[in-house]
């Protein structure tokens, strides 16, 4: 089984409506949020709601935030509809990799294997730590692995085909 098939990606969060003139403040979620002054049309989506805005204007906020001036948004209660939306952008748009780095939705699904090739589980999340990334992998019979995600444990990704292959350190399979 191939990893799920994504066709939005989340690059931010609207935190709160600015203003009286409909701007909306969005916190990044992305490791590129550069990105958001080269953005010409966003997804504003909650639940099964998705809403396709033209951006206007984008102004840099301290602490990193955001501030985006959306098309159709012209009223501070307007904004207030959107407070907690995901702003996303197509699969297609998503900013491009260097070769041996992945997003985290590319890979979530993937089947994790031993280099004898015995099963390990299925890839649920990555999570990030100061030291390194780790994969969150859930087991066959329900239990969570936490795979530090280093090279000398993560022998091979392979996106495409959905298989993560590690050589796991002692006592990282044992119950």
């Amino acid at each position: 089984m191939r990893p799920l098939t994504v066709e939005w990606v989340t690059i931010g969060k609207v935190t709160a409506p600015h203003g009286v003139r409909g701007e909306v403040r969005v916190y990044p979620l992305t490791e590129f949020p550069d990105r958001f002054f080269d953005l010409a049309r966003v997804f504003l989506c909650r639940g099964e709601e998705r809403s396709e805005r033209r951006v206007s204007r984008v102004k840099g906020l301290a602490r990193g935030l955001f501030l985006l001036k959306l098309e159709g948004i012209d009223t501070r209660d307007e904004a207030e509809r959107w407070r907690g939306a995901e702003v996303q952008v197509p699969r297609a748009e998503a900013v491009p990799l260097p070769p041996g780095r992945y997003y985290v939705f590319e890979l979530v699904g993937a089947r994790v294997v031993t280099k004898d090739g015995a099963p390990v589980g299925r890839l649920e999340d990555v999570l990030a730590t100061a030291a390194n990334d780790v994969f969150v992998v859930r087991s066959e019979e329900g239990r969570e692995i936490l795979v530090p995600a280093v090279r000398h444990v993560v022998l091979s990704i392979d996106p495409e085909e959905g298989t993560i292959v590690i050589d796991p350190i002692p006592g990282l399979l044992e119950e």
